[in-house]
């Protein structure tokens, strides 16, 4: 499975392109499908709600042995929203708050309800600068199951905090253009703070990050551009250390080399090449250095199809082991069969090779993760979208107690002003 900080970061370029000086890169829906909002002085209101069933037959993402049975649970998931929006000129402003509650047929201990409270503004001060700002409180859960190695008997709590900045100069269409990117992670766990031994439980969990980079763009063609780019990220578990606890605190570079494109309309993509590196603060842990890519493609053969495909090899944060090594190749087809019908077919697949010190006796772990989705979307009116979905996750591994094959059948319904 991805890592949630890493998954669209092959998208980061393009998305800040469009954010910062207007460049579109498609989309399937109409603007007639999209939510009017309600009117509140110089603001947008835009209430929505999400109601799913789903029929999930491995609710803890187990191997179905004798000591690990697969269990079915029926999960309803109520998930209300609304977000705030107001645009001074070319700057735009939003507020997001939204809940999600779910309740499980087989388990009521693994019932939840998560907390979502976010905000971003947008400034474009002149044709060749921009500045987004976005912020984040995330009081959440993780399912039993979900982490590799932690094996506690309820969903673990979280709450979470994180800033990120985004700045760009340089006008669209110039030679040269460069980005500068920051972001802060704070994330805390709320329970299981200690094991059978009365040491924190949470030690290779709980943590703050710290992101910095910059990506300069040179134009060779009218619609391409190579780029270069520097990512730093610090990694600060806490605690930092105590007895019989080696911290994994370290630092994760990238540097990288691509090209951005955009072809007759039709393509648009972008590739990175070059060294992921990643030093422990620890002397006793194994660094290591290695070849890291991330790419993307969209391609949009007709005006009511396009297809999505990435690949990446990046470094991630563990449970097992120090660290990972994720290499991850996909692809998302999105089709509009009539002006309510669409659908949406992905597939992925994820090497996961976890990282040792050197010498470490034994065969090191590794899984790969292939999964299917399905969904069928239809436009019931254009305030009510009704659906069905189906998801296939098949883990194998070196390791036998973690594999798992999951099925997740579900439904929804979504109603939107």
């Amino acid at each position: 499975m991805m890592n949630r900080n890493t998954r669209l970061e092959t998208r980061l370029i393009s998305v800040a392109l469009a954010s910062l000086f207007g460049v579109s890169l498609g989309a399937l829906a109409q603007d007639s499908d999209k939510p009017t909002g309600i009117p509140w002085g110089p603001v947008k209101v835009y209430p929505e709600v999400d109601l799913t069933f789903k029929s999930n037959d491995n609710v803890y993402s187990q191997p179905g042995t004798a000591l690990r049975p697969r269990n079915t649970s029926n999960i309803t998931i109520l998930a209300p929203k609304v977000k705030l929006e107001a645009k001074t000129g070319p700057h735009t402003f939003d507020a997001t708050y939204k809940v999600e509650h779910g309740r499980h047929s087989f388990s009521s201990g693994d019932n939840y309800t998560d907390h979502t409270l976010g905000a971003t503004a947008t400034w474009k001060f002149t044709g060749r600068s921009g500045l987004r700002l976005s912020a984040e409180y995330l009081k959440g859960h993780e399912d039993r199951g979900s982490v590799p190695a932690v094996g506690h008997p309820l969903p673990d709590e979280f709450h979470q905090s994180s800033f990120n900045a985004l700045a760009g100069y340089g006008a669209e269409g110039a030679q040269g253009r460069v980005e500068v990117e920051a972001g802060l992670i704070n994330k805390r766990y709320d329970n299981f703070e200690n094991d059978a031994f009365g040491n924190p439980d949470n030690a290779k969990r709980d943590r703050d990050d710290a992101k910095l980079g910059a990506t300069f763009f040179w134009r060779i063609m009218p619609k391409t551009q190579l780029l270069f780019q520097v990512v730093q990220t610090k990694y600060d578990y806490k605690p930092a250390s105590f007895a019989g606890w080696t911290t994994l605190d370290s630092t994760d570079r990238k540097y990288l080399v691509g090209v951005t494109w955009e072809a007759a309309a039709k393509t648009t993509g972008i590739f990175k090449v070059g060294a992921i590196k990643k030093d422990f603060s620890d002397s006793s842990l194994t660094d290591f250095s290695k070849a890291g890519w991330e790419g993307q493609v969209k391609w949009s053969p007709l005006t009511y199809s396009n297809f999505d495909f990435f690949t990446g090899k990046l470094p991630s944060e563990s449970t097992i082991g120090n660290a990972s090594v994720d290499t991850r190749y996909g692809a998302t087809w999105n089709h509009l069969w009539s002006s309510r019908l669409s659908s949406v077919v992905s597939y992925s697949n994820t090497k996961t090779e976890y990282q040792y010190n050197a010498g470490t006796v034994g065969t090191p772990q590794k899984d790969t993760t292939d999964a299917l989705g399905l969904k069928l979307n239809y436009q019931w009116t254009r305030n009510v979208k009704v659906g069905a979905g189906y998801d296939r996750t098949d883990k194998t591994s070196n390791n036998a107690t973690s594999e798992y094959k999951r099925n997740i059948y579900s439904i929804f319904l979504n109603a939107a002003i």
